[in-house]
Parts: structure tokens; C-alpha cells; sequence
């Protein structure tokens, strides 16, 4: 078995590199290493696809570059059977605007923020 493996994501195109427990850990997650070398997706992309978003709203969300090219329909297909999961409330852009705007805005922004997005 490898000592490390270095991973791209298939949406985004951003390397990760895993050694150790954590890869044997991702290797039984994916069941293989060719499972895991053609499905593998970064942490971003997982926890969105758990939150209820498709694979090109998290390209859109992750402002992943348009040169880079999607997976197969197929494999797209199966990553997003393997981690969406349905039923999650998806949060509106009002939603994450309020969630931090309101903590960390000065009064301006706050007005802004209130007048014209929300």
C-alpha cells in the first residue's frame, strides 16, 4: 500500500495530498484507491453536495474557474448519489448574508445590506 497519495478533486481541480491513517481512512470510505482516485471530491465540495447543491451550483458557489472541465454525467451522477443528501433545507443568500453581516458590519453596511440585498 502507499505511504501517501496526492488527489484531485474532480470539481474543483484542487490538490490534496493524504498519508497515513487518513488516506487508509479515505481509501475505506471510497472502498478502493481507483474508486477514490476517479470519485475523490475536497471537503468544500462534500459539504455542500450534504447540504442539498448539485455539482454546478458548487461550482458556481466555489467560483470554480469555467476552463476547468466537469466529470462525466456518470461520475458526476454517482458522487452525487454517494454524498447529497436530499431533504436539508438550502440556505438562501439572505439567509448567509444575515448570518454573519449583522456581527461583524458596521452601521453603513448594515443599512446597505438591509435596503438593497435582504
Amino acid at each position: 500500500m502507499r505511504k501517501s497519495l496526492k488527489l484531485k478533486c474532480v470539481v474543483t481541480h484542487k490538490d490534496s495530498l493524504f498519508s497515513g491513517d487518513y488516506l487508509k481512512k479515505k481509501i475505506e470510505e471510497y472502498g478502493d484507491i481507483e474508486t477514490l482516485e476517479k470519485l475523490y471530491v475536497s471537503r468544500d465540495v462534500k459539504t455542500l453536495l450534504r447540504r442539498g447543491y448539485g455539482i454546478t451550483e458548487i461550482t458556481n458557489i466555489l467560483n470554480v474557474s469555467s476552463d476547468i472541465n466537469l466529470p462525466d454525467k456518470s461520475i458526476i451522477e454517482e458522487i452525487e448519489n454517494k454524498f447529497k443528501v436530499s431533504g436539508l433545507k438550502i440556505p438562501t443568500i439572505n439567509d448567509n448574508l444575515s448570518g454573519f453581516t449583522y456581527n461583524k458590519s458596521d452601521k453603513d453596511v448594515e443599512s446597505f445590506i438591509n435596503r438593497y440585498i435582504i
